[in-house]
């Protein structure tokens, strides 16, 4: 575990915006054979960035209120305390309102930004593993790892040795970045690739979070709340991709 690099670096804030920046460039590159400019691009990308970094406190904070007292402790951000959903679908959010405000097709942006945001989390759950957040559960299998002493799983679990579910969530968006890539050689309409990014990561993070800690307050009928979600964007990328296929029949 390092959670800081040359003692001053956060690891975590540093894989983050190496995912930003390598997600930028990408996404710059995908945007010009559908007909999007760059100078466009890059507006999105920045309400992506701004409604991403509230998304992920505010989610944060509302699923863990008991932790914010006195209550101003929740304008804190540098203590931590973060939660990757909350980025997603406020981003989700404010690029639907940006596409509308700019005349343009959700469902295309969305299909550019898919697979860069899969790469995005790859890289990004490096960062946790380093900093030693988002840890699994005891188990006596060959991947287990021991973190340091002084790490939030050791406080928790003591000497036994966790999954390493960051690593595992980072070689799943690796994973689904590859997949969407390949699959966009595939006939489908517009969403496609959105709506299997919905497929694959939700159904990802519902298999990964049987791994990981959570509180008891975070579990609801034996899943976490992120599992929920999860389960409610598989649905959802179900629906887009049996719109897709309808809009493909309904052309041939």
């Amino acid at each position: 575990m390092h959670p800081q690099i040359f003692g001053i670096i956060k690891s975590y804030g540093l894989m983050l915006a190496i995912s930003f920046g390598v997600g930028m460039w990408l996404c710059v590159r995908r945007g010009r054979p559908r007909g999007i400019g760059s100078e466009t691009i890059l507006d999105l990308l920045f309400g992506v960035l701004v409604s991403s970094i509230l998304g992920v406190r505010l989610f944060y904070v509302a699923t863990h209120l008991s932790e914010f007292d006195p209550w101003y402790r929740a304008l804190f951000i540098w203590d931590g305390g973060l939660t990757l959903y909350g980025g997603i679908l406020a981003a989700m959010a404010t690029v639907g309102w940006m596409c509308r405000r700019r005349r343009l097709r959700f469902l295309d942006v969305a299909d550019i930004f898919s697979p860069c945001l899969a790469l995005g989390i790859g890289l990004t759950r490096i960062g946790c593993f380093m900093a030693g957040c988002c840890y699994g559960k005891p188990t006596a299998c060959a991947l287990g790892v021991h973190f340091p002493a002084d790490a939030p799983a050791t406080r928790a679990w003591g000497a036994s040795a966790v999954h390493p579910t960051q690593l595992y969530a980072s070689a799943a968006g690796f994973a689904i970045f590859g997949l969407l890539l390949l699959a966009e050689k595939l006939p489908g309409g517009r969403g496609s690739t959105f709506g299997r990014f919905l497929v694959l990561y939700g159904g990802a993070r519902v298999a990964e979070d049987f791994f990981r800690t959570y509180e008891r307050n975070q579990m609801v009928a034996g899943l976490s709340n992120n599992q929920w979600l999860s389960l409610v964007l598989v649905l959802a990328g179900l629906v887009v991709l049996w719109r897709t296929r309808g809009q493909e029949a309904a052309r041939g």
